[in-house]
């Protein structure tokens, strides 16, 4: 894997732990906070967009409006079920529950995309995902009265992997920048919409809760979900969703740092083994493309 590439998915994982924590210093609905971070985000992107791609975006076809509109509608909902779960079910739950992503994003990948990933890989990612599992269960539930948040939370992963399979058929003919920008407008549309009925007001708030918006639209998702974008270009759908599981233990590590929030030794030792099934993944489990390739035509 290219040097910058590595560096990126770093900053993105990075990025995307501090979701978690600036979402508990609001007091906004949660939808709320979903809407804003990706409708500030697409003003922020909406210039050097509209500068350097208007060209391209006018070049786009049914077909690629398709798949913006498909990734842009799984991302919507991946927001609205996750958040939706937590309702219902415990925050470790719910988390286990969407690292369960890698293992879908490799099937699809796999069925739509032809990746391919080789045994190191897959022992790599069940080393992740038993460590996630290990971080969250200390409160791990899956019955009970919070089945129906169990079932929420799955189909986030279910949701998430079919935006990052999108991601990776649309950043094959687009820039990340225009990607971005047109998913994240047409997600945050799709938000609105589902507030609508809900009569969920987007005002007024006060000045505390704004710079917690732009904190959500630049670091996780800018920095956090644009990389992951601009990665896609470059490597495996299921690359970029291993290297998401690395969140949860920034996130535990944050919680320590501000709040005090000691993690048991469960958490401990699950996020060395997640960040080490990471490090292995990324190191290891990729096919390369002439490999996936004459796996292809043998196929």
């Amino acid at each position: 894997m290219p040097l910058l590439t590595l560096l990126g998915l770093v900053v993105a994982v990075l990025a995307v732990g501090c979701s978690a924590i600036i979402i508990r210093l609001s007091e906004a609905p949660a939808l709320v906070l979903s809407f804003y971070r990706l409708a500030l985000s697409v003003v922020l992107l909406a210039i050097p967009a509209l500068l350097r791609e208007r060209k391209a975006l006018r070049c786009l076809n049914r077909r690629d409006w398709l798949v913006l509109a498909a990734s842009a509608l799984s991302l919507a909902l991946h927001f609205y079920v996750w958040i939706e779960s937590l309702n219902y079910t415990t925050v470790a739950s719910s988390t286990v529950l969407v690292t369960s992503s890698p293992f879908i994003v490799l099937a699809l990948g796999y069925w739509l995309l032809g990746e391919r990933t080789n045994r190191i890989g897959l022992v790599a990612m069940i080393i992740g995902v038993v460590g996630a599992v290990m971080v969250g269960w200390g409160d791990f539930r899956v019955s009970g009265s919070a089945l129906f948040g169990d079932v929420l939370a799955f189909l986030g992963a279910v949701t998430v992997s079919g935006y990052t399979i999108a991601g990776r058929f649309a950043r094959q003919k687009m820039s990340a920048t225009l990607y971005s920008t047109v998913v994240y407008a047409l997600a945050a549309a799709f938000l609105w919409l589902l507030m609508l009925p809900q009569r969920i007001p987007l005002a007024p708030y006060p000045a505390r809760e704004w710079v917690l918006f732009a904190a959500l639209a630049v670091i996780p998702t800018i920095l956090g979900h644009t990389i992951f974008n601009w990665a896609l270009r470059w490597v495996s759908a299921t690359t970029v969703s291993m290297s998401t599981l690395g969140e949860p233990v920034v996130a535990t590590v944050l919680a320590w740092l501000l709040f005090r929030e000691e993690p048991g030794w469960a958490t401990i030792v699950g996020g060395i083994l997640l960040l080490a099934g990471i490090g292995l993944y990324v190191r290891y489990g990729t096919v390369p493309a002439d490999q996936a390739e004459a796996s292809s035509v043998a196929d």
